[in-house]
């Protein structure tokens, strides 16, 4: 379920761009990627920090990350399971925390909201 919001946002990040008329390189640049980076993301290959998610924003001039993420999206629907580098999930805590971290960078109500 996650790969689907990956790909999600690489579409839109693909449609802004060639919107600026902007090549990935140019985008790349802006945000710290490499352009093979930037073309794994567009294809939803590559997964992108939050910080890196906020520096593509103003690279691609929108508002609001809500302009890259679909509206229906929420942490614990598309984050079941989130895995540590060497692969252990996270406890149950400690997913709530990353889930309440994430639901706090968006504004818009919907996206808070969190199946009880």
């Amino acid at each position: 379920m996650s790969m689907k919001l990956y790909c999600r946002l690489g579409r839109a990040v693909a449609e802004r761009r060639t919107q600026l008329g902007l090549t990935q390189a140019e985008v790349a640049e802006k945000i710290g990627f490499s352009r093979a980076s930037l073309a794994n993301l567009e294809t939803g290959r590559q997964r992108i920090m939050v910080h890196q998610l906020f520096a593509l924003v103003n690279a691609l001039k929108l508002n609001s990350i809500l302009d890259l993420v679909p509206e229906t999206w929420t942490p614990s629907e598309t984050l079941p399971e989130i895995r540590v580098s060497g692969g252990t999930p996270l406890s149950s805590r400690q997913q709530s925390t990353v889930e309440t971290f994430l639901a706090s960078a968006f504004t818009d109500e919907q996206l808070r909201k969190r199946p009880s």
